[in-house]
């Protein structure tokens, strides 16, 4: 019996999406996708990209630059890597729904000549039908194509507009940045390491669906099952069935949400990567890669318990992150320190006082030795902000640089360092840097 039309349209409702990015993340933990990281994350781009409701077709050039990390401007005539895992993507997925997945209620197809998936009924209408809107190539109803039409033109106007009045300011623009990099020579040298105009760097918010899931259950996702999925086939069948069964556990997994302490820090960033001329490239952590984390400048947001991708940087740290249920907050611990004084970040504060908060930096070499990664990392979203204010205060990270090892002119010197924010201010004269060390080798 398949399921009906309705179940499957971009008309559905809210359930009906959670079903189908469930399938998604099924067919990813799978064992036909168990051996190439390449075909899930095409599979869960394209899929997303139709779940999440855009209208725009889905283009070879954008998949490649997205999911293969080609430039934006590449030449796909000579280069066909999306066009070979596409077609390999079809044959697993057709494998996928007539083996472990034959008793799957909705079956995913991408059609050839498209990158859209199509999300139909086992029995239902053919491929095509149930595109978010109805159009293969763009999830648009033949009866809405003249007004697409205007949408088009109306678009290309605004286009227009805009592009000639970023020729008239991008060289203002480029000499307020040249103006701001001189004026703050050890903050432009603290940024220089991990942006650079000639190449993008990620920037890597946290998975704060999976942080949830480790502290509801207790069960640690380590990198490599949270990479290949397989921690969605790991689901107990009743975990800690007090606090989450499997059912709601997998409902938790498969949000995709970053904290807002990942958040709080990006518009700074972003004006960082203006005054640098950098390339900024926003990732979930469900998203990236080792291979990104080998050969790109990357910024990490949030702990290892919710971006599992600090986990490989660990080894080289002191610093922690633990949870006090009963004042409700995060502190940092020492794990180089000795048992005394693992522990002297604990939060302390009489009834009705704000406490302190704490932000942990870090500046390390990427797995491959081919460029930096920084660690940010906070007990909160107002301490995360506080902290790129002190990444951007000259005064700060001149204190900052002149305390750590091996600093010069040149180089700010891997390190790690732990900054104290007084109550809820964002002023870097309320902050002060209580711990800063080189990291082990």
């Amino acid at each position: 019996m398949g399921v009906p039309a309705t179940t499957v349209t971009g008309a559905t409702d809210a359930r009906s999406g959670d079903d189908r990015r469930l399938l998604v993340q099924r067919i990813a933990a799978s064992r036909v996708f168990g051996k190439s990281a390449r075909l899930r994350q095409l599979l869960v781009y394209l899929c997303d990209r139709v779940l999440e409701g855009h209208l725009e077709p889905i283009h070879e050039q954008e998949v490649g630059h997205h999911v293969f990390g080609r430039p934006e401007a590449y030449d796909t005539t000579a280069d066909n890597i999306v066009r070979v895992h596409a077609s390999l993507l079809r044959k697993r997925l057709a494998e996928y729904f007539s083996t472990e997945g034959a008793l799957e209620p909705i079956v995913i197809e991408i059609p050839k000549g498209n990158y859209a998936p199509v999300f139909r009924g086992r029995e239902g209408e053919p491929p095509g039908a149930h595109a978010p809107g109805g159009n293969v190539a763009a999830g648009l109803p033949e009866d809405r194509g003249f007004a697409w039409s205007v949408w088009l033109l109306g678009a290309a106007v605004v286009v227009f507009a805009a592009a000639t009045a970023f020729l008239l300011i991008k060289p203002r623009q480029a000499q307020r940045a040249a103006d701001e990099r001189a004026a703050h020579p050890i903050v432009h040298l603290f940024w220089s390491q991990v942006i650079r105009p000639d190449r993008p760097t990620d920037i890597v918010l946290d998975d704060a669906s999976v942080g949830l899931y480790q502290d509801l259950t207790k069960r640690r996702v380590p990198l490599n099952d949270y990479y290949d999925r397989s921690y969605l086939r790991k689901l107990p069948e009743s975990a800690d069935a007090d606090v989450l069964n499997r059912s709601a556990a997998a409902s938790v997994l498969i949000r995709r949400y970053a904290s807002y302490a990942a958040v709080a820090p990006l518009w700074k960033l972003f004006q960082v990567f203006e005054t640098e001329r950098g390339q900024p490239s926003v990732q979930f952590a469900r998203d990236y890669s080792f291979h990104a984390l080998k050969t790109n400048n990357t910024i990490l947001l949030g702990g290892s318990q919710s971006n599992p991708w600090v986990e490989p940087f660990e080894d080289r740290l002191g610093l922690r992150w633990e949870f006090d249920r009963d004042l409700e907050s995060a502190y940092p611990i020492d794990v180089w320190a000795n048992e005394s004084e693992r522990s002297r970040f604990h939060p302390v504060a009489q009834a009705g006082e704000i406490r302190e908060g704490y932000c942990a930096i870090s500046l390390l070499s990427n797995l491959g030795a081919t460029g930096n990664a920084l660690l940010i990392s906070a007990t909160g979203g107002s301490t995360m902000a506080a902290c790129s204010e002190f990444l951007t205060n000259e005064q700060a990270v001149s204190a900052l640089h002149q305390r750590l090892p091996g600093s010069s002119d040149t180089l700010f010197p891997p390190f790690e360092a732990l900054l104290r924010i007084k109550g809820r201010s964002t002023q870097p004269r309320d902050i002060s840097v209580v711990l800063s060390r080189p990291p082990r080798k």
